[in-house]
């Protein structure tokens, strides 16, 4: 099923594309520890994995019970479901995670936080992870009718334990240098190819990195401050607890 390997390279694309985004510091500021993180690996499992897996077992089974699929109706039924499913998981995942980034950086006019509660953010967030409920529910179903309409097509066909199979006659093997360039050479030497692929990372590395140490406007810097004693720390923490204990009794 050619449709569902499309979604697949294109869910493939977009994580891929995401993952090193996700990597920049402004970025991760914001996406980290929220939702956005689940949205980005689910892109890739439901859409790369998950499809990948279907549009294989698709073209797998026919071929190993030597019929034809059962039903290529359901199976168009089972890629528009599963399809709908995870945009309903993945989108709201977004939304999610955007939400809870910027709710976290909120700070009042004193200098905390505005969402100090945390059931406030989650509060925020349930409606969509109502529709990641339906999403997953609905990729799960398209799976069921994938399994029923495989079955079918196994039942209606014959397994093929062996099957004959042809290819043509080895040649001698030319040489790495004959006709094929440098590229061909270096792959054929990996311990060579190894140790150049590390001093390549090695100077990428240094170029980012020595010039971060090199310019002190590149490194931020916090006054001096001096540490809390613990006799405060621990009556702070004490009294902190004696509050959530009254809340919790009430």
């Amino acid at each position: 099923m050619l449709k569902f390997m499309v979604v697949a390279v294109t869910a493939y694309g977009m994580a891929t594309l995401e993952g090193p985004t996700l990597a920049i510091k402004s970025v991760n500021a914001l996406s980290h520890y929220t939702d956005w993180t689940i949205a980005h690996v689910h892109t890739g499992a439901l859409g790369w994995n998950g499809f990948l897996t279907f549009s294989l077992l698709y073209w797998l089974f026919p071929r190993l019970y030597n019929t034809k699929l059962w039903s290529t109706k359901l199976a168009n039924y089972h890629f528009w479901i599963a399809l709908l499913g995870m945009m309903f998981y993945v989108v709201p995942m977004y939304a999610s995670g955007v939400t809870q980034g910027l709710m976290w950086k909120q700070f009042n006019a004193d200098g905390f936080l505005q969402y100090g509660n945390f059931l406030e953010v989650v509060q925020s967030i349930l409606p969509m992870h109502m529709l990641r409920a339906v999403g997953g529910t609905l990729y799960l179903t398209g799976a069921v009718l994938m399994a029923v309409n495989l079955y079918r097509t196994a039942k209606g066909g014959q397994f093929v334990a062996e099957q004959e199979a042809q290819a043509p006659a080895l040649t001698p093997e030319e040489s790495p240098r004959a006709g094929h360039g440098f590229h061909r050479w270096l792959e054929a030497r990996p311990l060579t190819f190894t140790v150049l692929a590390v001093v390549a990372v090695l100077i990428g590395g240094l170029v980012e990195i020595v010039p971060m140490y090199l310019i002190k406007q590149n490194v931020p810097r916090s006054p001096p401050s001096s540490p809390i004693p613990p006799s405060k720390f621990w009556a702070a923490t004490f009294t902190s607890a004696r509050a959530a204990w009254a809340a919790i009794r009430r």
